[in-house]
């Protein structure tokens, strides 16, 4: 009896200090009701042992690095020079030599890349005879041999539009130049204006088509004044004499255009043969170069030249360069200078 009191007593206290149990030989300790837990020590058996804890290794968090700023541009680099094939007085071409047309156009599209070109301009006279189908039609196969590789801006000559009556319309309906919508436009394409950025500059395009109207002018004023920082290249089919003096028109245009806006910086023209070229700096210091070509005239040795002008941005140097594709020859006067030049601070 007294035995049996003995077994129940110690069952009861181990039941009790349960949560007090060493285990693995790590004693964990519970609070219960503010009271102190009973304690009690379970002995192994003979030859067991205390099994080893197993080692947890602290792991320390590794540390955000924290993000280096990105080093600033020591060097920021050059403007890139870029060039622009200028073409004037195709008249003859679309008249009796479309082969010679053709090789032009086809010599600028397969070299645009190798002369970073974005673009051709064409300062009138493209075709001989505006009533003729057959001119309108050369001219439109050679410069479709540019669709895809670069846009053509170009302005109306006597030829194209009649030297008295001025009648757009067979000109206009060719499309040919790629100002061809509303606000860029003066009645249709009579005049227009487009812009481009390149060497680190804005430039501004603005073609003058031949004409009697003398009400282009507020257009014209109204365009240079909208965009007075940017570099203007003016195409116009009269500007110049043969012998480098001003034509009616060029007068008319350096009293109210040239001498007024210095963002004006480059004009280019034919219609007069040969090859003349025209500079003036105004009070405020800005210079105005003017260029003419045009050798069409020469139906033996004249043919098939264009001129290259490379815009330079370490000097705002211009290179003109003047080829034949025709020929595969360099300059169409033996003094060399008359064709192949430089103008610095230009634009």
């Amino acid at each position: 009896m007294l035995r049996s009191l003995r077994l129940l007593l110690l069952t009861i206290l181990v039941t009790l200090s349960m949560p007090a149990l060493r285990c693995g030989g790590a004693q964990r300790t519970v609070a219960t009701g503010g009271q102190t837990p009973l304690k009690v020590e379970v002995r192994l058996q003979s030859g067991e042992k205390l099994p080893s804890p197993t080692a947890t290794a602290a792991i320390s968090p590794s540390p955000t690095a924290t993000p280096s700023p990105s080093p600033k541009p020591t060097n920021t680099p050059e403007p890139t020079p870029f060039s622009l094939y200028w073409v004037s007085d195709t008249q003859v071409y679309a008249y009796r030599y479309p082969k010679v047309f053709n090789k032009i156009f086809a010599y600028m599209a397969n070299t645009c890349g190798e002369q970073n070109a974005l673009g051709v301009l064409l300062t009138g006279d493209i075709v001989d005879n505006r009533h003729e189908e057959r001119h309108w039609a050369n001219a439109k196969a050679a410069i479709g041999l540019l669709e895809g590789k670069l846009p053509l801006w170009s302005v109306a000559g006597n030829h194209d539009v009649g030297a008295d009556q001025t009648d757009y319309g067979a000109y206009l309906a060719c499309g040919f130049c790629a100002a061809e919508e509303g606000d860029l436009l003066y009645k249709d394409g009579v005049c227009w204006y487009d812009t481009f950025t390149a060497a680190g500059q804005d430039f501004l395009l603005l073609g003058i088509g031949w004409q009697n109207d003398s009400n282009y002018l507020p257009w014209v004023k109204g365009v240079l004044e909208t965009y007075p920082d940017h570099r203007v290249i003016l195409l116009v089919h009269s500007f110049l004499t043969d012998g480098g003096g001003l034509t009616g028109t060029g007068k008319n245009l350096e009293k109210n255009l040239l001498a007024v806006y210095p963002s004006i910086r480059l004009v280019l023209c034919g219609h007069n043969d040969g090859a003349a070229r025209w500079s003036r700096t105004y009070e405020d210091g800005h210079t105005v170069n003017a260029l003419m070509y045009n050798y069409q005239d020469d139906k033996k040795h004249g043919l098939g030249y264009l001129r290259i002008l490379t815009f330079d941005p370490g000097e705002r140097a211009l290179q003109v360069t003047t080829y034949s594709p025709w020929f595969d020859d360099y300059n169409y006067y033996k003094d060399a200078t008359r064709d192949t030049f430089i103008l610095t601070e230009a634009w």
